[in-house]
């Protein structure tokens, strides 16, 4: 089996139990006081997990990370730390995490009322950044694994949110694009 076959397989399993712990079926069932935190914590240590063996893989780069790429890099991934830092302004962090509760209200103001998903539109550019940063095999292949599930966390966390918020949401589905905003 090859490093490669294990770091896609990985990334699978990491997506798939991401979205089966966060489906509402599976909180309302295993709920307990805890929860969000133990997610919350689970998620990043698979995170880092699938990095580190992403990293342990031995691959020549595509080309040398020096100059504009190392620039670009950085730039990305400022930007996009700095997207999912405004998109905290919108959500509680303490709440994300699970160590208060979350609000109930659909918000849409500050940056929600530009996108939907900032945070995965910051975590996009923070994709593409990892790359120009370590352009070789192993990065390739989780940026493209974690862009593919993009699509799919999407519909689910939408579907979440339909039936959390109702024809609420879906007004403002129509009105405010998904991860990339409007140049109107």
């Amino acid at each position: 089996m090859t490093p490669y076959f294990i770091l896609v397989a990985g990334w699978l399993v990491y997506f798939t139990l991401h979205s089966v712990f966060a489906s509402t079926a599976f909180k309302s069932r295993y709920n307990f006081k805890g929860y969000r935190i133990a997610y919350t914590l689970v998620a990043v240590a698979g995170l880092l997990a699938m990095l580190f063996y992403n990293g342990s893989i031995s691959s020549a780069p595509f080309f040398v990370s020096q100059g504009i790429p190392r620039y670009a890099s950085l730039v990305l991934t400022i930007m996009g730390v700095m997207i999912i830092q405004r998109s905290f302004r919108q959500y509680s962090i303490r709440g994300f995490v699970g160590l208060s509760e979350e609000s109930s209200e659909l918000r849409t103001d500050g940056i929600l009322n530009h996108v939907r998903h900032p945070i995965l539109s910051g975590l996009i550019l923070i994709i593409f950044g990892f790359f120009l940063f370590i352009p070789n095999l192993p990065t390739l292949i989780s940026c493209v694994c974690m862009l593919a599930y993009l699509p799919i966390g999407i519909m689910l966390e939408e579907r979440k949110l339909v039936s959390l918020y109702g024809n609420a949401y879906i007004e403002y589905r129509k009105k405010v694009p998904a991860l990339v905003p409007k140049l109107t």
